[in-house]
């Protein structure tokens, strides 16, 4: 609807200026010393005011046109983000684990009073706010944890929710109730991009998902 109206407007400012040039063809035949002077004005002038409006209502309607494609590469640029965050905590988690043969507890902070925004991994009581240096603000993405419905993840989180997992000096997930486990980011609001790492068997392997894949709470804020 606003593009049509923009095209009218566009269309009328066209007629406008058809109907001034043709007003100054006709004084150019008919040269007195003011229609010299503004026939001369004109041809100095460079763009006219039409000219300039027009010029800046098609960049307005090209503009209008992609700004939807660019919000939506944007949001999963930043789920990617803090999926890639995720996804690199966890894998780091298990690393050390081995690497110095001690548990590794990891807890995921967003669901608390009041709520924890952006989000927090937290490795051995150690917080690290996933907000990718600053570039992801409070709002822009929401975080969800816990055990898988069914073996694929396809029928969201169970109603038990949990939100950490600990590896062993092996780097073995200590249990084996709670798997597979995953961490689901999506934007804050609407719909749209979602991405989610699950770990899927208790030797921690991992894997990533995007969309429909992704498990999700049920209830109204997803």
């Amino acid at each position: 609807m606003n593009n049509l109206v923009l095209f009218k407007l566009i269309k009328q400012l066209f007629l406008w200026e058809i109907e001034v040039n043709q007003k100054l063809l006709h004084l150019s035949k008919f040269p007195t010393t003011k229609t010299k002077f503004l026939t001369q004005a004109q041809k100095d002038s460079g763009f006219t005011i039409l000219e300039l409006i027009t010029t800046v209502l098609i960049i307005g309607i090209l503009s209008a046109i992609a700004a939807p494609a660019w919000n939506g590469f944007i949001n999963n640029q930043r789920t990617r983000t803090v999926n890639d965050a995720v996804l690199r905590a966890l894998r780091s988690a298990q690393s050390d684990a081995k690497l110095k043969k001690k548990e590794i507890k990891v807890t995921f902070k967003y669901d608390e009073d009041p709520p924890v925004d952006p989000p927090v991994v937290s490795i051995n009581n150690i917080d690290q706010t996933l907000n990718a240096n600053g570039e992801i603000k409070a709002k822009m993405v929401k975080l969800a944890t816990g055990k898988c419905a069914n073996d694929d993840c396809s029928n969201g989180f169970t109603t038990d929710t949990k939100t950490n997992i600990t590896f062993d000096y092996r780097g073995v997930m200590e249990n084996d109730d709670s798997l597979p486990f995953a961490i689901t980011t999506a934007i804050a609001e609407g719909t749209g991009a979602k991405r989610c790492v699950i770990v899927q068997t208790i030797l921690g392997n991992m894997r990533t998902a995007e969309g429909d894949q992704c498990p999700q709470p049920d209830n109204d804020d997803w």
